[in-house]
């Protein structure tokens, strides 16, 4: 069974771990010696991380869809009275108070070394904190398989997927489509990030869409297919 490091490799994970830290700490700051100042460069580091990784990473990543649009319709679109020319404006973000700094991953990892040499540590705090590493047994390579659903929303179809606890042991999720044309599955995407959206244009006529996945190791896919679950798109 592999030693698993405290940090996670996915960036769904990072997220909530950086949100785990920041909801715990302030109740361990005697027992760790966080005195005031590094209190406050936590706080800072902390609300920046958990903003670029939960806000303005996933809104760039939404622009991006209607950037590659916008390029397709300046490259050959058909211009009429309703057509925007103008290239569409990167989504607002906002940000968080304070003023960011350059290795701010880098300097937590320092502080939390050093709290691991207080006096007050033990190990009940580690893994409150998930700033200790774990024994995990690995998959049953043959028969594990993703759990996924998809719903249709706001002209794209969601597709929930998760790692069931084994993401220190899978590379990739593989996700299929039938899109109910004849020509039967076909790769959609290989993401790393639970979560994804299908962003395909609805057609016309209403048409039933079907999805399938398959986690994958390296170049090759392992375990079975999940159950298929379908979405009703279109007009």
């Amino acid at each position: 069974m592999p030693n698993t490091f405290y940090y996670p490799t996915r960036e769904g994970d990072q997220l909530t771990w950086f949100t785990n830290l920041q909801t715990k700490i302030p109740a361990y700051t005697a027992a760790l010696e966080i005195g005031t100042g590094r209190q406050i460069k936590l706080s800072l580091t902390l609300n920046w991380l958990i903003w670029t990784w939960g806000t303005f990473l996933p809104s760039r990543r939404q622009d991006a869809p209607a950037a590659v649009a916008w390029r397709n319709q300046l490259a050959t679109g058909t211009s009429d009275a309703a057509t925007s020319v103008a290239p569409p404006a990167p989504g607002p973000v906002g940000t968080v108070a304070g003023v960011p700094y350059f290795g701010m991953l880098t300097w937590l990892f320092e502080e939390i070394s050093r709290w691991k040499a207080a006096e007050g540590f033990n190990d009940n705090i580690g893994q409150s904190l998930a700033i200790v590493g774990g024994h995990q047994a690995a998959p049953d390579y043959s028969t594990i398989s993703p759990l996924i659903t998809a719903v249709a929303s706001g002209g794209g179809v969601k597709i929930a997927w998760g790692w069931q606890g084994f993401g220190a042991f899978l590379d990739l999720c593989e996700i299929c489509v039938d899109r109910g044309d004849g020509s039967g599955f076909r790769m959609l995407t290989f993401d790393s990030t639970p979560g994804y959206e299908d962003t395909t244009p609805y057609p016309a006529i209403p048409i039933k869409w079907t999805y399938k996945a398959i986690y994958r190791v390296k170049d090759h896919q392992v375990g079975q297919w999940s159950p298929e679950v379908f979405v009703i798109v279109g007009s």
